[in-house]
């Protein structure tokens, strides 16, 4: 049977000397197989340092280690510090603005050492109380739009609704820079976590339980504006055309155009702080979920998975980033190395089907629509990615019935297996690799699926016409790789 397949590497990690209050007076600090208190841990110099400790830490996308990786750790901390204490002391508009700009410049790096640091000083509890007022400032300002709205209907002189749509839209402009603010700060948040995996649950005991739900909130934000925004632009088309075959004047359309050009501006900024939102903070939650001892808690928490299923299946006409739908995926496989997640995560309401849809691309026809070799890479390395979460749901004993009925996802993964070569490769971009990557996913998932009982083998055996078998054999001959090879025969 093969077994699920964790994202991983192994880091040498320091662990964080600020002391952890709780209900109870402590936290657990997990520092491999042993575990201590937070009430042991020196304010000085930790011995972890002085020692060598390396913990699994799954692979998640952090920027690589830039020229500042050079600086001693020293000014690191002086900096990490300096930084913090002007987010918690920042709260007038240019105080918080400066604050949250010098500490996005600041932790904008890829040296875990220096992010450990930061979590050590409390960077990562700093930054989350001020987005959390952030968010209250900015429903504030909603609460504010809601009373002028209910003012204006009550008044219908044109005077004053002249007076009230100045005021709805000075209101707008204030909503776009709070969410540029809070866009800033969610980016200052991910930036810190690009700390150790050790650090990482250091955090989320600290602030994750808190911070989880609203960071889902603001994705189901994102994504209920976009389909908003989608909704309104085809009223508008269908406006604009109706105006067009009734006549209507020159300067009246003339008027219409310009509104909608003044508009464009606003929107153009709602849509790139929606689109970071939704990329920074699925992220956040991959920092979280690269933490093996994490999965377990991320899976239970509400609405989670429902948020992952709806951002990775949203319609293409919503825009949604590329980049927060493969973090998705990276999350849902990694959450799937739990062996208590596994039979929640595929009775979820149709997260499978989601990740089947992923896995079942690309076809003969996305190979040939595909416009350049990074839009093709975006679609493989989304499969790999489904294909994974599939491998990693298929190692449960409960979930192989339910997966072999499933005769959309067999195909999926046959096809991704027999997928050995495209017109994309050659390149220079990995295309080869992540295809093999794929297929060793694939191949596994398939043998983990055939130890179903016997009569769902039967079933497996009479697909495509009765020739599954010839397919495996084919497989297990041509594939130029071996650890497809073997694990196709076994």
């Amino acid at each position: 049977m093969a077994e699920a397949m964790i994202s991983n590497k192994f880091t040498q990690a320091t662990i964080p000397a600020m002391s952890l209050d709780s209900s109870n007076g402590h936290y657990q600090i997990y520092r491999g197989n042993r575990t201590t208190t937070a009430n042991e841990v020196p304010t000085g110099v930790h011995p972890a340092l002085k020692e060598t400790r390396f913990s699994k830490v799954v692979e998640f996308d952090i920027p690589d280690p830039c020229a500042s990786s050079k600086r001693p750790r020293a000014s690191a901390e002086i900096t990490a510090q300096n930084v913090t204490l002007a987010i918690q002391y920042g709260v007038l508009e240019k105080d918080r603005k400066e604050a949250i700009y010098n500490a996005c410049a600041a932790f904008d790096h890829g040296v875990q050492a220096a992010h450990d640091d930061e979590i050590r000083v409390g960077a990562d509890t700093a930054i989350f109380k001020h987005l959390t007022f952030l968010l209250y400032k900015r429903n504030v300002i909603d609460g504010d739009s809601f009373a002028e709205n209910l003012h204006e209907s009550d008044d219908s002189g044109s005077d004053q609704q002249q007076n009230s749509s100045k005021v709805s839209e000075e209101t707008d402009q204030n909503r776009d820079a709070m969410t540029e603010e809070i866009t800033s700060t969610l980016e200052g948040l991910e930036m810190v976590l690009r700390c150790s995996a050790d650090c990482v649950s250091i955090s989320y005991y600290r602030i994750g339980q808190e911070a989880l739900p609203i960071i889902l909130s603001l994705l189901q934000q994102q994504l209920s504006q976009k389909l908003k925004s989608h909704r309104n632009a085809g009223r508008e088309t269908c406006h604009m055309i109706g105006n067009m075959n009734s006549f209507q004047s020159i300067s009246t359309a003339s008027a219409s155009i310009s509104e909608k050009e003044n508009s464009s501006v606003t929107n153009s900024v709602s849509r790139h702080c929606g689109d970071s939102i939704l990329k920074t903070g699925t992220k956040i939650i991959g920092h979280f979920a690269r933490v093996g001892q994490l999965t377990e808690e991320l899976a239970s928490t509400k609405h989670l998975l429902a948020t992952l299923k709806n951002i990775i299946s949203a319609p293409k006409e919503l825009f949604v980033p590329i980049e927060s739908r493969m973090n998705c995926l990276w999350i849902i496989a990694n959450l799937a190395c739990s062996a208590d997640n596994m039979i929640k995560m595929a009775n979820h309401p149709g997260l499978v089907d989601t990740i089947v849809n992923v896995a079942s691309h690309p076809d003969s026809k996305d190979e040939e629509d595909c416009q350049n070799v990074m839009e093709y890479l975006q679609i493989i390395r989304s499969r790999s990615i489904a294909v994974r979460a599939i491998h990693n749901l298929s190692w449960a004993q409960e979930n192989k019935i339910p997966l072999a009925e499933d005769m959309e996802l067999v195909e999926a993964l046959l096809d991704t297996v027999s997928h050995r070569r495209s017109d994309w490769t050659g390149h220079g971009k990995g295309v080869s690799t992540i295809l093999l990557q794929s297929r060793k996913h694939a191949a596994a998932a398939l043998r983990n699926i055939a130890a179903a009982p016997r009569r769902y083998k039967r079933r497996l055996c009479r697909l495509r016409d009765g020739s599954f078998l010839e397919t495996l054999a084919e497989f297990a001959m041509a594939d130029p790789d071996r650890d497809v090879r073997d694990k196709i025969h076994a």
